[in-house]
């Protein structure tokens, strides 16, 4: 059951984004294939979190925040993301920078959960609804936003700065998020929902603007 809990909120989120695709599906093998990638980059984010653990600074629950957590998880999926659609001939529409962002960040999401929820001291039901809850679905907004910089990017070939932008939106937004739940405060709440929902209506707000512009789409 437990393990169903840690795959579920991915798997439903990977289905939201994919019948939002309406004009031109992406090859079944494409969206494995960022989904598996993005389930391996969760070690690399692992493996990095460790070596910056063990640089002698001081290292209290900002630098978690702003390194440990929002910087090495956005430029680990960032690198994935782009390599596996640079040049990318799938990639010919802008909606699709949102599609293959999304299934590399719900892969690395779903790995997260899984590490989580079967922890030892961590795990559990809790844990797992907790999660379903916050963490992957915060995951997927940020694979938004980095899919939206991206189309800019590739697709739209904008310039050098929104290939910035495909770190810097999402990694703004990860921070905040990550801030909002660190606080110290039982009112946290109250700042928490707002930004939530905010962060989904303009999300959803971005799928809308890329999945009308499409070239396939009929006038």
């Amino acid at each position: 059951m437990l393990f169903q809990l840690a795959a579920s909120p991915a798997a439903m989120l990977a289905l939201f984004i994919f019948f939002k695709d309406k004009y031109e599906k992406e090859p079944y093998f494409m969206l494995v294939t960022c989904g598996l990638f993005g389930f391996i980059s969760c070690g690399y984010v692992l493996a990095l979190d460790l070596a910056i653990e063990h640089i002698p600074i001081k290292q209290g629950s900002l630098f978690s925040v702003f390194v440990l957590s929002a910087g090495t998880e956005e430029l680990i999926k960032l690198i994935f993301v782009f390599f596996l659609n640079f040049k990318n001939k799938q990639l010919n529409e802008p909606f699709d920078a949102v599609i293959y962002s999304s299934y590399v960040c719900l892969g690395f999401a779903w790995a997260e959960n899984i590490i989580y929820v079967f922890s030892p001291e961590l795990g559990g039901l809790e844990t797992a609804f907790m999660r379903a809850v916050f963490s992957v679905p915060g995951h997927f907004l940020f694979s938004v936003l980095m899919g939206y910089n991206l189309a800019s990017f590739t697709y739209y070939k904008k310039g050098i700065k929104y290939l910035a932008f495909t770190f810097l939106v999402p990694y703004a937004a990860h921070a905040v998020y990550n801030l909002i739940l660190i606080w110290e405060n039982e009112f946290y709440i109250i700042f928490f929902i707002p930004y939530i929902l905010f962060l989904w209506i303009f999300c959803l707000k971005k799928i809308h603007i890329l999945s009308v512009k499409s070239p396939f789409k009929k006038a």
